[in-house]
């Protein structure tokens, strides 16, 4: 990270309420149309949301990397349409926070945040609607996927859960479901709730009920014959998105490690006594948030400063790592994965090259 960066990271952070109050302010006169028919508690919201960006456009600074702004404006646009704002609405978003960063900043600065305005501009100048379901009818179990996500749409708990039973009795390999039926289940009700199809209230039960029927699979998957090697898995301090590591654990359990599962936000200290209770081979952060990066790589330092013998391998994965290739390199770990399969094939590589 540039120094100049930086510093416009650290104003940005501290003004940040100043900013966003400016920005509504600005759009809610140039745009009451839109705005004033929500009412105080739609300003509420407006004023939150431009803390959100500003998050976003803070790590972009911080990793000197504008994609990451972009990326995330992209992912406003698709928000946008469905809940049926115009076009115009986002665009005149990004004139807004322009201006008064150009107002507020000196202008070596504000030359520096509008080539990260201009490239999320640039982006949803070209960013398609369009998003295909993820519950595709080329993928296994695609049958059983789109009956599982049915049932827990409508709140049929018990239908889902008994659909998955079933399906395991019958020979359905407990793998392809985690990958196929509630990976993917997952994924298709976040779409869902982008495109204003789906309520935060099913998409929360959805979660919910995911993990509850995951944990009735467990006399399947804690039934492997042990291998010796130990995982320690986490979210990182902050991460509340928890299902995609609890996952991760579940298939190194399958695959015969002893795995000790610390869940969502889980602070460094907390980690590192793990670290030292458990004595594992890999230890497996997730990130969901990219601008839970920083707090990600301070674990990382923390954790390499203490196993001063470097016996434990570090794996990250999680949606704040997919926008680049060589992310995790940069972060001080020992590999990326994309999936708990991945994560699995990896560590045994890793765990096999430490012998």
């Amino acid at each position: 990270m540039s120094g100049i960066n930086a510093k416009i990271a650290r104003i940005i952070n501290e003004q940040m309420e100043l900013l966003s109050e400016a920005i509504v302010t600005r759009q809610y006169e140039i745009q009451p149309e839109i705005w004033e028919p929500y009412g105080d508690k739609g300003r509420e919201f407006s004023l939150r949301d431009a803390n959100h960006h500003f998050r976003y456009l803070i790590e972009a600074l911080t990793e000197s990397d504008p994609t990451i702004f972009a990326n995330y404006v992209a992912w406003l646009k698709q928000l946008f349409e469905g809940l049926k704002f115009p076009p115009e609405a986002l665009t005149k978003m990004l004139e807004c926070t322009q201006e008064v960063l150009r107002e507020q900043l000196p202008e070596e600065m504000s030359s520096i945040t509008q080539e990260y305005v201009d490239a999320a501009a640039t982006r949803i100048e070209h960013e398609s609607l369009s998003q295909s379901s993820f519950i595709t009818e080329d993928l296994p179990l695609h049958d059983l996927a789109t009956r599982y996500l049915d049932a827990l749409l409508c709140g049929e708990r018990h239908l889902a859960s008994n659909m998955i039973l079933e399906a395991v009795e019958k020979g359905a390999s407990i793998k392809d479901i985690y990958l196929y039926v509630f990976q993917r289940s997952q994924y298709e009700i976040g779409r869902l709730w982008h495109l204003n199809r789906a309520s935060v209230a099913q998409e929360h039960y959805c979660s919910a009920a995911t993990q509850l029927i995951m944990s009735q699979l467990y006399q399947y998957i804690f039934s492997s014959e042990k291998t010796g090697h130990r995982l320690v898995a986490a979210c990182v301090g902050g991460e509340l998105h928890e299902i995609g590591i609890r996952m991760v654990a579940d298939f190194f359990e399958m695959d015969g490690w002893d795995t000790y599962y610390m869940g969502a936000n889980t602070p460094t200290s907390t980690i590192i006594q793990a670290i030292d209770s458990h004595r594992p081979d890999v230890l497996a952060i997730s990130a969901s948030m990219p601008f839970h990066r920083k707090t990600l790589k301070e674990l990382i330092v923390a954790v390499r400063d203490h196993d001063t013998d470097g016996r434990v391998k570090i794996l990250v994965g999680g949606y704040a790592l997919r926008s680049s290739q060589d992310l995790w390199i940069k972060l001080g770990a020992d590999g990326f994965a994309d999936d708990a399969q991945q994560a699995v094939s990896l560590a045994n590589r890793l765990s096999m090259r430490a012998l």
